[in-house]
């Protein structure tokens, strides 16, 4: 498809399909202290991320059919975004046939707290049945409750990779597996923390997605974490951080190519004061649609750690698909969702300056080189860094909004075709760019 219309840009910017987060928590309701849908959009735009899937687990939980209704409408209402919801794991699995005909995409994430509630491997069994009857993918937080709960020292941030220890994954993983050879459920498995964890999934032969956490599990240990932190429950998330072994171990999986199919953020925004509390009352989780893209996409830039298309699949083309969108440029040049990053723009996070409600993270001072310049969504400019991107960019770029038709430069085109996509819209067209490939959708 040829394009009329070119985006002209500086050599350091890149075009990119926007990107995709299987899984945020954008809170709201009761819970709207901590994030609520339009604070959570203008932080995934800022990130660069043009669609989400949106957990239910917070107050009250969706797990009724009313509250799936309310939210889906509501949310409607407050962003643009294009979006997923999930629907909490219902004591009841027999829900789950009217909530995916009210618009829920999946069940989950179960957490192992529902499972233990609700009555462990039982509970578990019925589900996946129930699921696999009608057709819903399950999205699993996978730590056996039981090995937590046999964990009997101390209890304080230290102690967290210990008290929610490795085993709890492993057996989780397992259980997943048994359940779903048994029933033939849609499972996919979300914040792996253990390279293990993927060698057996992979080694199961079945059809069982998964996810890891970029921005903590593969760039954070527990220690570094903790040493370099303000307050030692900016560390705390579920599952935990892992020792710096297992962590380098995980990263260089993402690096090798292939062997991580998707990331997610794992957005999880708290109020800065709850993270005062102790140990057992502060809760976990970290922010992350800010600093997700910049992390991954400085391993390309330095030296080409990562390959770009590796990069690209795991956090664009994998998580769409599994989200069920079309995101880049769609018929007729039209509805463009793009990810402009500025590939010359070393700094250092700055939490104070996120768009979430929650302007902390264990990343303050990371150097990066890579920054979020402009987000497009729905084919408007709906999100714009005049830190990372200069006057007459935005102009070349707000000039080209009309239609959209793009072209590759030959530069791009030649190398297009190394990323193995298998693609048939032209996406992305700069005619000056020397830094990294085009893309079909």
């Amino acid at each position: 498809m040829e394009a009329e219309n070119k985006i002209e840009l500086p050599n350091q910017y890149l075009v990119l399909p926007g990107l995709v987060d299987i899984h945020v928590h954008f809170r709201d309701f009761d819970l709207s202290y901590k994030e609520d849908a339009v604070s959570g959009t203008q932080a995934a735009l800022a990130g660069g991320y043009v669609a989400v899937g949106d957990m239910p687990n917070t107050k009250p939980a969706i797990k009724t059919v009313e509250l799936l209704r309310r939210k889906i409408e509501e949310f409607s209402r407050k962003t643009s975004l294009h979006i997923r919801h999930y629907f909490g794991a219902p004591q009841d699995p027999s829900l789950l046939r009217d909530a995916l005909s009210n618009g829920a995409h999946a069940v989950g994430e179960v957490l192992p707290e529902e499972v233990a509630e609700y009555g462990g491997d039982q509970y578990l069994e019925l589900l996946f049945r129930e699921a696999a009857r009608v057709g819903m993918p399950i999205i699993m937080h996978c730590e056996d409750p039981l090995i937590i709960g046999q964990y009997s020292g101390p209890r304080d941030f230290e102690h967290h990779n210990v008290i929610r220890n490795p085993r709890a994954e492993l057996s989780c993983i397992h259980n997943v597996i048994r359940l779903v050879y048994r029933y033939g459920t849609k499972a996919h498995i979300t914040h792996l923390t253990l390279p293990q964890s993927i060698g057996i999934i992979k080694s199961s032969g079945l059809d069982i997605t998964f996810d890891v956490t970029p921005p903590h599990h593969m760039f954070l240990s527990q220690e570094e974490c903790l040493a370099r932190t303000e307050k030692p429950a900016y560390c705390k998330v579920n599952p935990p951080l892992r020792d710096e072994t297992t962590r380098r171990e995980l990263l260089t999986m993402l690096i090798r190519g292939g062997e991580v199919q998707m990331v997610a953020s794992d957005h999880a925004p708290h109020a800065n004061w709850e993270k005062d509390k102790p140990y057992d009352e502060a809760p976990p989780g970290i922010v992350g649609l800010e600093t997700t893209a910049p992390l991954l996409l400085t391993l390309w830039r330095r030296g080409g750690f990562a390959d770009l298309g590796t990069i690209m699949r795991a956090i664009q083309e994998r998580p769409a698909r599994f989200l069920g969108l079309n995101i880049g440029i769609r018929q007729g040049g039209s509805c463009a969702d793009l990810t402009i990053v500025n590939t010359k723009a070393r700094h250092r996070i700055e939490p104070e300056k996120f768009k979430t409600k929650a302007r902390f993270s264990p990343f303050k001072g990371f150097e990066v080189d890579i920054a979020v310049a402009a987000t497009i969504l729905h084919g408007k400019l709906m999100h714009l860094s005049e830190e990372f991107i200069d006057s007459g960019t935005t102009k070349a770029i707000e000039s080209s909004l009309g239609t959209l038709g793009l072209s590759l430069g030959h530069e791009v085109n030649d190398f297009r075709e190394s990323l193995g996509f298998s693609l048939s819209l032209l996406l992305i067209s700069l005619s000056r760019l020397h830094h990294g490939p085009g893309y079909r959708q």
